[in-house]
């Protein structure tokens, strides 16, 4: 995420925590910057590592409080196939459709209203409901598809 995006998904957030009356303290900005600034998703110590390096030190006590937060409130989903955490860039809570790379764990957040929809019918039909997050669905990003091609020719 390029400087422009990370300062806007910043104010998305705390345009979210303004009108939802919550702090984004100091510390749960940290770890939102970390995430924001992030290439791919990141384990709770992961993030822990990297507030460390800029000279900030974290708990495991506090890393998991603040990041329960950003997901309480939408400002970070969990990658439950991974164990990690990516930021969530809109301004809507919602239970996420993420896309998993299995070979280079590269996350995508599809944004499809009819395909949401769809889920949240069937899951309806069926009696069930999402909870702790949303679907995930694996398979191979392009570069890792393109990879996968490149060496099969070989």
């Amino acid at each position: 995420m390029n400087a422009d995006s990370a300062a806007s998904a910043l104010q998305v957030a705390e345009s979210l925590c303004a009108r939802q009356g919550i702090r984004l303290t100091n510390l749960r900005r940290i770890i939102l910057e970390i995430l924001i600034s992030s290439a791919g998703p990141l384990k709770a110590y992961d993030i822990i590592d990297i507030a460390r390096d800029t000279g900030k030190r974290i708990t495991p006590a506090s890393i998991y409080r603040t990041l329960e937060f950003l997901l309480q409130y939408g400002l970070a989903h969990r990658v439950n196939t991974l164990n990690a955490y990516v930021p969530c860039t809109e301004e809507h809570k919602h239970n996420p459709l993420m896309f998993v790379c299995s070979a280079c764990n590269k996350t995508e957040e599809i944004h499809d209203p009819v395909l949401d929809r769809s889920i949240q019918t069937r899951l309806g039909e069926l009696g069930l409901a999402l909870r702790n997050g949303g679907v995930e669905i694996q398979g191979r990003c392009r570069e890792c598809s393109a990879k996968d091609e490149g060496a099969s020719q070989n």
